[in-house]
């Protein structure tokens, strides 16, 4: 069995309900056929990473999924703290030992930055992706650490720089990737579309 795994965490394509500030600029019809592309971006991205990937999906299991998924679950928590805690959890139980966590918001990750990843969890506890908004796109550990997705005000740019001051209290080796962009809203879009030569 692989100990590496990539879980990605992706919100069920339903028109309404995904990509919501993004819908309030350009309507809800393009920001599902966005996210559905985003979705394919992130896929292509893990089809060069040779470990399982799981996918815990937002709110139910779809008929079909990627090709690269080996098994499907549906998050389970109040909030996304919590999803991503019980996500990691249930995931260590099963006998993995370096696991990644990835959204679905980042059309600039790669899988150089993924093997990056799994290579800094050789030498450090926490590996983080941050995003430009002051988030994170990649979360990556190598054993339960629930305190990490505690207190910590999601959705906000504080969650990198919140989740830091935690890992510096308990004491972890933390490797930082690149910084890269997601797409939350119009502007986001607009940007990431004016720097790509093929416009979606």
């Amino acid at each position: 069995m692989k100990k590496e795994v990539v879980l990605v965490f992706q919100k069920n394509a339903i028109l309404g309900q995904v990509k919501t500030r993004l819908a309030s600029g350009m309507g809800e019809l393009p920001a599902l056929e966005i996210y559905k592309h985003l979705v394919q971006l992130t896929y292509s991205a893990l089809e060069a990473v040779p470990v399982p990937v799981w996918t815990f999906f937002s709110d139910f299991l779809p008929e079909s999924t990627h090709p690269t998924v080996e098994r499907s679950f549906v998050q389970q928590g109040r909030d996304l703290g919590e999803r991503m805690s019980n996500a990691f959890a249930r995931t260590f139980e099963s006998g993995r030992d370096k696991v990644i966590l990835i959204g679905t918001d980042c059309p600039t990750l790669q899988s150089q930055h993924l093997l990056q990843a799994f290579e800094a969890l050789n030498h450090s506890d926490l590996v983080l992706g941050p995003a430009r908004d002051g988030g994170y796109y990649l979360i990556g550990m190598k054993g339960k650490a629930a305190y990490l997705f505690e207190g910590i005000a999601w959705s906000t740019s504080q969650v990198l720089s919140q989740t830091l001051h935690v890992a510096s209290q308990q004491g972890l080796i933390v490797t930082l990737l690149p910084e890269l962009d997601d797409i939350d809203t119009q502007e986001d879009w607009q940007r990431y579309s004016s720097q790509i030569e093929n416009k979606f």
